[in-house]
């Protein structure tokens, strides 16, 4: 119950920091600005690694009209694009633009600075041996996202390890 626990916290810890640097970005006057449910679209989009609309739609468990038209208000402000596939100029992928990365750096600034915690209070086995747990419970212990980011999203090959 312990671990239980820890990763329960640190999970919403994460998030807690992460929604609070967003909030602090969201303005309801500046024109461009993100509502809260077009910030979970764009971070799924982000997480999806540049999904079909139809991808995006199913993942977010909406009908293709209502993702087509958060996708359009995503692009109209600029944090999401469009981009024809190479391979079948029909398919169009989503991708999040500079602009959302600039607002979801954020998370991956708190990130680094739990590193560099982390680095001054354990050795240096200690931390090679949390980031072998860490990565196995990404690679191996989140299957249902995992199976879904594999056969679902059309993420480059090896972002999602090939087993399950």
């Amino acid at each position: 119950m312990v671990l239980e626990n820890s990763l329960h916290d640190i999970y919403i810890k994460l998030k807690l920091y992460y929604y609070r640097r967003i909030f602090r970005r969201i303005s309801d006057n500046e024109a461009g600005s993100l509502t809260a449910l077009e910030v979970f679209c764009a971070e799924a989009i982000y997480g999806l690694g540049q999904p079909t609309l139809t991808e995006f739609a199913n993942f977010i468990n909406v009908s293709q009209p209502n993702a087509a038209y958060k996708v359009a208000n995503l692009e109209k402000k600029a944090y999401v694009k469009k981009t024809k596939s190479s391979e079948d100029g029909r398919i169009v992928h989503l991708s999040v633009t500079d602009k959302f990365l600039q607002l979801y750096g954020s998370s991956e600034r708190y990130v680094s600075i739990l590193t560099k915690r982390l680095k001054k209070k354990y050795s240096e086995e200690e931390i090679e041996k949390f980031s072998e747990i860490m990565q196995d419970i990404s690679d191996n212990m989140m299957t249902e996202v995992n199976k879904y980011l594999r056969y679902k999203a059309d993420l480059p090959e090896g972002t999602i390890p090939e087993k399950d």
